[in-house]
């Protein structure tokens, strides 16, 4: 009977460490978590350079987290280059909604927002 119990409570131990915690920040560790950062990095930083800008282009995602918030938000620390050839690592916050907010956090450079449709 007590091993029952025991492992009973095995089961719901590693049940409870894998559920999803709706609201909780999640680190992107595996190769898909990744991909989902760098995809939605990859798709604003296309949108930002067909309009007002700015042009980097992605060289590599540092590290990445993700929320569900109002929508889905990526935080992301990303080596990126800009339009003069100078690479720049940078933390980018991502949340998508309705449409997609950007803010680059780069060194020496002033916060930058931009807002653009899906």
């Amino acid at each position: 009977m007590k091993f029952f119990i025991i492992a009973f409570l095995s089961v719901l131990a590693i049940a409870k460490a894998n559920e999803i915690c709706a609201g909780c920040v999640t680190n992107l560790t595996d190769d898909k978590g990744i991909e989902r950062a760098t995809t939605a990095l990859n798709n604003s930083l296309k949108k930002l350079a067909a309009g007002e800008g700015p042009t980097y282009k992605l060289v590599k995602v540092n590290s990445a987290s993700s929320q569900v918030i109002r929508g889905h938000l990526f935080r992301i620390n990303a080596d990126l280059i800009d339009e003069n050839n100078q690479t720049k690592t940078c933390d980018i916050r991502i949340i998508q909604f309705t449409d997609v907010e950007i803010t680059f956090n780069c060194p020496q450079e002033q916060e930058l927002s931009r807002k653009h449709s899906y």
